[in-house]
């Protein structure tokens, strides 16, 4: 009987775990981006759904923290005008794909890899003036 007591309280306790982790994995992403407009963008061919960082605070918080999942293909940075653009890996979990744009052109691209994949700090930078950045999750 005792044996049995413990096996229902250890399968609660997953079940627990198991429920809070759903909650922290793809959907607390999704409660970021609440409030967010989305924007569909053709880049190389190919349609993103992107949620749109317009804002210095919505810049800053980019895709960190974000974990597959999500709803979206990645994120757009729309800046007021065009200057030097630097992002980098900090609290990012997942790989990205990088386009920097001026006047709705592509003028470049870059690799960012995840900090759990690359365990460093890497930073990119725009080759030249970007007046939007496209985050595109692998």
């Amino acid at each position: 009987m005792k044996i049995g007591i413990k096996v229902g309280v250890i399968l609660l306790l997953l079940v627990g775990i198991l429920l809070i982790y759903q909650n922290t994995s793809g959907s607390s992403s999704q409660a970021l981006w609440e409030g967010y407009e989305t924007r569909k963008m053709t880049i190389e061919e190919t349609e993103y759904t992107l949620v749109v960082a317009d804002t210095p605070e919505r810049w800053q918080q980019g895709l960190m923290h974000v974990r597959k999942p999500v709803a979206y293909d990645g994120m757009v940075f729309i800046f007021p005008q065009a200057t030097m653009q630097s992002f980098w890996n900090q609290n990012t979990f997942e790989d990205l794909t990088i386009y920097w744009m001026s006047e709705g052109e592509v003028v470049g691209e870059s690799e960012l890899p995840s900090i759990e994949k690359n365990k460093n700090i890497v930073t990119v930078q725009s080759p030249g003036p970007a007046d939007t950045v496209v985050e595109i999750i692998k």
